[in-house]
């Protein structure tokens, strides 16, 4: 047991003697969308991503980012007198809605020509908020909401494969830990394309001006 934590702390110096290391270097400007898939009591809830930062030495982001709910899913909280898989005027519904900014840093600890895997980690604030209604002559009576103030800790595990120089493949695990307001707490997860924006503008700028010299 000793030894496993002499070697976990040297592992978790090393990251950082690297990441102070990155930070010292060069640097490029990135942008790009990041959406997840999150858990929130139980309900699937998707957040739309937008993170934009500067990526140094070429394998340690720091990024701002912001993350909101744009889906209207709802979870059935109560159904005491519909028959199974009906609903009445007295089921009750809630949903929930979660927004917020964040501050992370991401190192990619393989970091090849086609393969990357990083470990990102990011603290934020924002906002949750929860709305209990029913259906009335099939309109939204709310009768309970709430809202808080949300300090998320969201730390994860990704994948990326480089299809091409613009675009990569990845997926994603994680858990996002909220200090204040555990209801928002939950795990996460992502997979799908990622455009590499700044990538993009780079080459066209340089493209334009060796048109220009031209």
């Amino acid at each position: 047991m000793l030894l496993f934590s002499v070697k976990s702390y040297a592992q978790l110096r090393g990251v950082i003697d690297s990441i102070r290391y990155d930070l010292r270097m060069d640097k490029s400007w990135f942008i790009c969308l990041d959406g997840k898939n999150s858990i929130i009591r139980d309900l699937n809830i998707k957040l739309f991503g937008l993170q934009t930062g500067y990526t140094f030495n070429g394998r340690t982001n720091l990024y701002i980012g912001y993350y909101g709910s744009y889906n209207n899913e709802r979870i059935t909280l109560e159904n005491p007198t519909a028959a199974v898989g009906k609903i009445d005027s007295n089921t009750v519904f809630a949903l929930y809605r979660l927004s917020y900014f964040n501050f992370g840093c991401e190192y990619y600890f393989i970091n090849s020509r086609k393969w990357r895997m990083s470990i990102p980690l990011a603290f934020g604030i924002g906002k949750g908020s929860d709305q209990k209604f029913k259906l009335l002559n099939n309109k939204e009576h709310t009768f309970e909401s709430s809202s808080s103030t949300v300090l998320p800790l969201d730390l994860g595990f990704y994948i990326n494969y480089k299809i091409k120089w613009w675009v990569w493949a990845g997926a994603g695990l994680g858990t996002r830990f909220s200090i204040n307001a555990s209801a928002y707490s939950g795990s996460y997860y992502t997979f799908g394309l990622s455009l590499r924006f700044g990538e993009i503008y780079y080459r066209a700028r340089a493209w334009y001006r060796e048109k220009s010299i031209q």
